[in-house]
């Protein structure tokens, strides 16, 4: 086993004196950062059950939205953060509102 890891420590050796011999050497170049193709916005999203829509209402006012901001150019992203209120009345009624930010971009 150690002849191996001999042999293979004398290749590498030879590599880089070859390398070296030759004048061209590994160089490491920093890259600068390419300036954003894209710029973005937030858009706020709510869900309140209090509203009493069905699934598919809920779904039809989300794809109004959706297409409105598609329509500009802009596309969904990523949901950035998601809160839940939760808040109990009087000992028996509990809502709980939840908010989304979703995160849009377009090309600049």
């Amino acid at each position: 086993m150690r002849g191996k890891l001999g042999i293979g420590s004398i290749v590498v050796v030879l590599g880089i004196a070859a390398l070296m011999a030759i004048g061209k050497s590994p160089e490491a170049q920093a890259q600068r950062p390419a300036g954003s193709q894209w710029e973005y916005k937030v858009a706020v999203v709510n869900y309140n059950p209090g509203e009493r829509l069905t699934d598919e209402q809920r779904a039809t006012q989300l794809e109004k939205l959706l297409n409105t901001e598609a329509r500009q150019g802009w596309e969904p992203v990523t949901s950035l953060l998601s809160r839940t209120n939760v808040q109990t009345i009087g000992g028996g009624v509990t809502t709980r509102d939840s908010t989304s930010f979703v995160a849009f971009r377009r090309p600049k």
